[in-house]
């Protein structure tokens, strides 16, 4: 029993080029890609298929996948993230991409 409760105590982590469905909330319907770490508390995603940058606060990431808001899809095969990143860049010098 002390293993399961330890279990959900641990972080939720994403890795750069995981894909996650969004199954609720203001952005439901929409993908977002993992990108970067922007600091020690904000995840930065590009959002399918608005191709707009958006910042989560790790706490509401995680207790998003805890709920099951965020739910994770997969990790993106390097050709199609390739892409995504040059997107990702493209949206970053364009100050109407950020939301």
């Amino acid at each position: 029993c002390n293993i399961l409760s330890n279990l959900s105590k641990v972080s939720v982590i994403p890795s750069y080029g995981s894909i996650y469905a969004i199954t609720g909330g203001k952005y439901i319907g929409e993908f977002f890609i993992y990108m970067e770490n922007i600091d020690r508390e904000d995840y930065s995603f590009l959002s399918l298929p608005d191709l707009k940058i958006r910042y989560v606060p790790r706490s509401k990431f995680e207790s998003g996948v805890k709920q099951k808001i965020l739910q994770f899809q997969e990790i993106l095969p390097n050709n199609i993230l390739d892409e995504c990143k040059s997107q990702y860049e493209k949206q970053k010098t364009d100050p109407k991409s950020y939301r």
